[in-house]
């Protein structure tokens, strides 16, 4: 990432405030909306904390700035747009999941020099307990993050297939930086590099590098603050929820909670702000292809919606084989 690339990225500070606790998204145009619903969470629970949201992309659009305005009108808190260059991470490897906005969080503490914290968050989250601790937690000697791990079961795998020396493997979904460490240690520089070279052998791109260059470099701290929640289509998924002391919920994995078909318990906590927020009037998304239909027809029969599990059955076998 050179110079020249970060001035084109134009700042655009829509509700500016004072604050030294920024908390960062980098989106693509499918999920600026939702990182709302993450913000707005996050401001329920805020007390008398005074936040700095930034939304880094480069899908953000005039059109957008009314359902800001309604967010944060009124509101203490601040927020700044940080607008991107089409073609940036062009180069990069991509995947049906992983976008060229899954690299924006590298971003972050190149153009927030002057903070000396910040949290970076994916926008499939929805706070439900003040984040007051997590900013108390010292980053440690030497570390550049706090993080929590990936499901436990999974980190030794998920580790061996990156290369690690050792047997954990953090999600990046939530990362508490320390911005001066981040940049003394150049981790956006290598990791570009890195992705560069051998991004198309990563299963999790960005993560599996992040992976690589911090290890040994990070500190991991409770699952409470980045609960990874999978959407489980059976009738333990269907009931469980997380534990009362989770501060962050994040729906990790292909099904989120504005789909349709998900009816698990645990989506609660999103509809819930959802249904409070600006996007109140925008569609859940439909299932698009043939196994979205599945899962639609048997959550429908689930909820003994006969006719219409019947209708999507159809679907799903026309979805299927036409």
């Amino acid at each position: 990432m050179n110079h020249d690339v970060l001035q084109e990225i134009n700042a655009e500070p829509l509700f500016p405030v004072q604050s030294d606790q920024h908390i960062v998204f980098g989106v693509d145009g499918k999920f600026k909306a939702h990182a709302l619903i993450t913000i707005l969470s996050i401001m329920k629970h805020a007390g008398d904390r005074v936040y700095h949201f930034h939304l880094i992309s480069s899908e953000l659009t005039p059109a957008d700035n009314p359902r800001l305005a309604r967010l944060f009108q009124g509101s203490r808190h601040g927020v700044t747009l940080h607008h991107l260059p089409d073609q940036l991470f062009a180069t990069l490897p991509v995947t049906e999941l992983f976008t060229r906005a899954t690299y924006y969080r590298f971003l972050a503490p190149l153009i927030l020099p002057q903070a000396e914290k910040l949290l970076y968050l994916d926008a499939d989250m929805v706070c439900i307990n003040p984040l007051n601790e997590l900013w108390q937690i010292p980053t440690g000697p030497g570390a550049v993050a706090l993080v929590v791990g990936e499901i436990a079961s999974l980190q030794p795998v998920l580790a061996k297939n990156a290369g690690l020396r050792g047997e954990r493997y953090f999600n990046a979904g939530m990362m508490l930086i320390d911005v001066a460490q981040w940049r003394a240690d150049n981790i956006s520089e290598r990791a570009f590099t890195l992705l560069s070279e051998h991004g198309r052998n990563f299963q999790y791109l960005d993560q599996d590098a992040l992976n690589i260059l911090l290890e040994d470099k990070v500190t991991f701290i409770s699952p409470r603050f980045n609960t990874l929640t999978m959407l489980a289509h059976d009738d333990r998924g269907y009931t469980l929820d997380v534990p009362a002391e989770t501060c962050l919920i994040h729906y990790a994995g292909a099904d989120k909670p504005w789909q349709v078909w998900n009816q698990q318990f645990v989506v609660h906590h999103y509809r819930d702000i959802y249904q409070d927020s600006p996007l109140s009037t925008m569609a859940f998304d439909q299932p698009a292809n043939a196994q979205q239909a599945k899962r639609m027809y048997k959550s429908l029969f689930r909820q003994k919606r006969w006719w219409q599990a019947m209708l999507w059955r159809l679907k799903h076998i026309k979805m299927r084989y036409c």
